[in-house]
């Protein structure tokens, strides 16, 4: 029996690194847990879709409630049927971690358009994305009567506040991100 017995939670980026262990934490204290990542892979970006599918594997063997999902959180359309899945799987959204993100390693003379976009994506609009949506399913179950009690952690970094040299996009992103949790 755990703190979050009978709750649901997204974790996005959750395939490895500290989007995979808040999914173990949560599927831990209960929580049933989408693990969501769109396979990435490290280095020189080859996919790996099995990351997510190795999550999902270790919280079932421990005794855990977990579904693997391929959304794509920097699209609004896929982000929005990543929350919707929540409800159809399980009937609700409890708790939602943005944690995708990826990181291309650039000073800004060095940093491409399209790398930048990769970036700004990913973790920006991401970010965005995932909470537009939930945010607006909550609203309307509160509207409707229902009550609601989420949880929302979106990742961001000390370089958001204090920069780091080869990291213009990411400290953008994550600077972009810490503004917009402390609004929305």
């Amino acid at each position: 029996m755990g703190i979050l017995d009978d709750k649901v939670a997204v974790v996005t980026g959750a395939g490895r690194g500290i989007g995979r262990a808040e999914a173990m934490c949560l599927a831990a204290e209960g929580a049933a847990v989408i693990v969501n990542d769109l396979g990435c892979g490290l280095g020189d970006n080859v996919a790996d879709k099995e990351a997510a599918e190795v999550v999902v594997t270790q919280i079932r063997e421990s005794g855990g409630t977990a579904i693997i999902d391929n959304s794509d959180v920097s699209s609004w359309k896929e982000a929005s049927a990543l929350v919707e899945r929540s409800f159809d799987e399980f009937g609700r959204l409890d708790i939602l971690v943005n944690n995708a993100g990826n990181l291309r390693d650039r000073t800004i003379a060095k940093l491409t358009s399209g790398e930048w976009d990769e970036v700004i994506s990913v973790h920006l609009r991401g970010h965005a994305a995932m909470l537009h949506h939930a945010a607006r399913r909550w609203r309307i179950a509160s509207k409707s009567g229902v009550p609601v009690s989420a949880s929302v952690v979106n990742t961001a970094s000390e370089v958001g506040l204090f920069g780091n040299p080869g990291q213009v996009a990411y400290a953008a992103a994550k600077g972009g991100i810490i503004a917009m949790t402390l609004t929305a």
